[in-house]
């Protein structure tokens, strides 16, 4: 029971914050995890509109979509593992306040998620598409320091999200073009230190030992915000062929947050009395560009192959705009995946068996401005049922 405590401190602790300085702007299933970070035209299940609600078009019949739960954990808290659990099994405290010391220094990223909680879409009433989804999302984070005396310094939130979907397919010079908008509303959970404001917590040795011992419990201080926001989207499907070789695919694009408001109470002590702070902010805007088209030649047969470009995002980096992914089908059940996001090699698989659904990704992101400053690699990895 002590090594499940100090192991789940860890590593819910260290990670990077979405509320920071960090630059954690976007987020992924799973699938587009493994293809790169690709998300506009990758949607396959039309009840994720929550991608690009314009998807929601080209869905005829009612789906409905059961909870998917993910968990990812990172490289180097895997490494860590042992030394994580030798602060557990200290004969004594001593010798359990060296193993934590040796942890020092310490940064990895754990994750979960549900995409989706529950979901449907209707069939077409005349020309409008509608869906319904809701999905959960957390980044629990940190940074261990000190090697002298340890201080763990926690970041991180929970997000729970419902959204519905509104999508219309419109005909310009006989050619179809989606176009969709989804109202949604947020409710986000944001650990922060009491004392000061900040959003980071931080636990001292003392602390994390008692801890591990199971003579204190962990219970950092949240603050929760609610509110609305609107994304919009267009996807528009084209075919190109040419001899022994056929290309089709869609171009899309994504307006993620065009309007968003959330705000809260924040309670802190100033001078030993406490006090409610009001908190008011919003998610920002980000716009990106996408095309996936299916390849199909005579050796390699049928071949995605994805790209996303984020034209607005809150980043100065121009290497992390770009995604880049490929998925290649194995008979039935298998599905390999690959690509580039912000220029770190990613990949993962699916299999699809019978109504179960397995998926797996490698994935890397750079947390901090500059490419290669605060770079985290993680495993994820997702199970679900098709229905």
């Amino acid at each position: 029971m002590k090594i499940i405590k100090i192991t789940f401190i860890i590593s819910i602790a260290i990670s990077s914050a979405l509320y920071s300085n960090q630059e954690i702007f976007d987020f992924h299933n799973i699938r587009q995890k493994a293809m790169g970070g690709t998300k506009v035209t990758t949607v396959k299940n039309a009840s994720h509109f929550y991608q690009n609600p314009a998807i929601l078009a080209s869905e005829n019949k009612f789906k409905l979509a059961l909870p998917k739960f993910g968990y990812g954990i990172n490289k180097a808290l895997l490494e860590k593992m042992t030394e994580i659990n030798n602060v557990s099994n200290g004969s004594n405290t001593e010798k359990q306040i060296n193993a934590l010391k040796d942890l020092v220094p310490l940064k990895a990223a754990t994750t979960i998620d549900m995409y989706p909680i529950l979901g449907f879409t209707t069939k077409k009433l005349g020309n409008t598409s509608l869906g319904l989804t809701s999905y959960a999302k957390g980044h629990l984070n940190g940074d261990l320091k000190k090697k002298t005396s340890p201080i763990l310094y926690l970041e991180g939130n929970i997000n729970a999200t419902i959204q519905v979907g509104i999508a219309r397919t419109l005909t310009v010079n006989n050619q179809d073009i989606h176009v969709g908008i989804s109202p949604k509303y947020s409710y986000k959970g944001i650990f922060y230190n009491k004392e000061t404001g900040e959003s980071i917590y931080k636990m001292t040795q003392t602390e994390l030992i008692k801890i591990a011992n199971g003579l204190e419990s962990f219970n950092p201080q949240m603050y929760m915000l609610s509110g609305f926001g609107l994304d919009i989207g267009a996807l528009y499907p084209y075919s190109i062929e040419q001899g022994l070789t056929s290309m089709y695919g869609t171009i899309g694009i994504s307006i993620q947050n065009i309007i968003s408001s959330l705000s809260g109470d924040q309670d802190i002590i100033v001078n030993d009395v406490s006090e409610t702070k009001k908190i008011k902010t919003n998610d920002p805007i980000i716009i990106t560009l996408g095309n996936t088209f299916n390849y199909k030649a005579p050796i390699i047969k049928t071949i995605e192959i994805s790209t996303d470009y984020n034209i607005i995002a809150p980043t100065e980096s121009i290497l992390k705009r770009f995604h880049f992914g490929l998925e290649k089908k194995v008979g039935p059940i298998i599905a390999l995946r690959g690509g580039l996001n912000q220029g770190f090699i990613v990949g993962g698989f699916g299999i699809n068996l019978f109504m179960i659904k397995l998926d797996y990704a490698y994935f890397t992101e750079e947390i901090s401005e500059s490419i290669g400053k605060n770079t985290v690699e993680s495993h994820n990895i997702q199970f679900g049922l098709l229905f």
